[in-house]
């Protein structure tokens, strides 16, 4: 079976829909079963969750047979296809609860406690923003990405970008002709206009120039399923141009492309779980760090690519997890750290593997993105770090 990225994105969700039963069973339980062994998986969605797919339309033709003793196979059949939406509410509020119940078990009370007896002296709120026409926010970051203008804070929402002065007062706003995207991030060109980068979900990776319309598009084949999984930018070869990384999370691998839309070199890999493309040998340049997601024997692999695409490290991390950031916590001397979420702790690694940093964090989960942030609130303080798990 030659797996593809989309395709196997519509068959989780078709997965996921049967299992919905599954799940919500297996969040009243006390304990997570997956602690149980590595097989959990492996049973529970390949054993339970199989014999679900089955049992159901038989349970259903059974009940119509119950009611309706003299029912023909036709009437059967019709009533069981009939009744199948029913099945598809059910299931659905199924999902909501099953979410419901696993926020409230992910927050509990020692980490609200926690939370509520912290000192917030440094945090205060303040809308600098407020315009919902533009959609979610995709990253805020502060740089100078415009000719000629200082560092400025710039909002990427999901259909614009809109530039901040230090009075929080806009400068500039773009707005997406082409609608929703679901990451945008602003990037550094030749000529030094602003451009973006980004990533509508399941479908393509784009270079938007100021005026947001389309330099060029990275997809895959739609009619053989190959679409784009995601997209990072990064100065590889240290010319003060950002490279674009586009990933496939199945077999296609990685495409590295420049700013003109040329396709500089591929890599394939098989299953590939978090790409980010960080300074990580200390050498100035950045390269392409990722993790392959064929994890199940809880050991990832995180593998480093040059600027020619050659694999110039590989390190072996005894976790579950294939989310990472890279961070230069709690301290960055000449190459920085990685910072994995697990269950109900976060570690901080260094690039040889060894244990950095081990801190607790009640109701974070193995799996789910991560984002990670270094703060410094005073300038002779140490950083503190921020980090955010989406686990929905």
């Amino acid at each position: 079976m030659n797996s593809k990225s989309s395709t196997a994105g519509l068959v989780f969700i078709y997965f996921l829909f049967l299992d919905a039963p599954i799940h919500l069973l297996i969040t009243l339980l006390p304990f997570s079963v997956f602690d149980l062994s590595v097989i959990m998986p492996l049973i529970i969605y390949g054993v339970f969750g199989s014999s679900l797919w089955f049992l159901i339309p038989w349970l259903m033709d059974r009940l119509v047979i119950r009611v309706f003793p003299n029912a023909t196979g036709t009437m059967r059949w019709a009533s069981v296809i009939g009744v199948i939406p029913l099945f598809i509410v059910g299931f659905t509020f199924m999902g909501s609860l099953t979410t419901a119940l696993s926020i409230q078990k992910e927050r509990p009370d020692e980490l609200k406690k926690l939370l509520g007896s912290t000192s917030s002296d440094y945090l205060t709120r303040r809308v600098v923003f407020d315009d919902m026409s533009l959609g979610k926010v995709s990253r805020i970051i502060r740089g100078s990405y415009r000719p000629n203008i200082g560092p400025e804070t710039v909002l990427a929402f999901h259909r614009g970008v809109v530039y901040l002065n230090d009075s929080y007062e806009v400068q500039s706003r773009i707005e997406f002709s082409d609608g929703y995207f679901q990451t945008v991030s602003p990037v550094h060109t030749a000529d030094d206009t602003p451009h973006f980068i980004t990533y509508k979900l399941f479908e393509h990776a784009a270079l938007l120039d100021y005026n947001g319309k389309e330099v060029w598009r990275a997809a895959g084949a739609a009619d053989e399923g190959r679409y784009v999984d995601g997209v990072q930018s990064g100065d590889i070869d240290g010319d003060g141009k950002d490279e674009f990384a586009v990933y496939h999370r199945y077999r296609e691998g990685i495409l590295l492309i420049d700013e003109s839309g040329r396709t500089l070199w591929k890599h394939p890999v098989n299953a590939l779980g978090h790409l980010e493309m960080k300074d990580v040998r200390g050498n100035d340049k950045e390269e392409i760090l990722y993790s392959n997601s064929n994890n199940a024997n809880r050991l990832t692999v995180f593998r480093t690519l040059n600027s020619e695409g050659v694999l110039v490290d590989e390190l072996e991390i005894s976790t579950a997890s294939y989310e990472f950031v890279v961070i230069g916590w709690p301290v960055m001397e000449v190459r920085p750290n990685i910072l994995l979420t697990e269950e109900n702790e976060i570690r901080v690694v260094d690039m040889k593997g060894t244990t950095v940093v081990q801190l607790e964090a009640p109701g974070c989960r193995t799996f789910g993105k991560v984002i990670a942030v270094t703060v410094r609130f005073q300038k002779d303080e140490p950083a503190f770090l921020a980090v955010r798990k989406v686990l929905h």
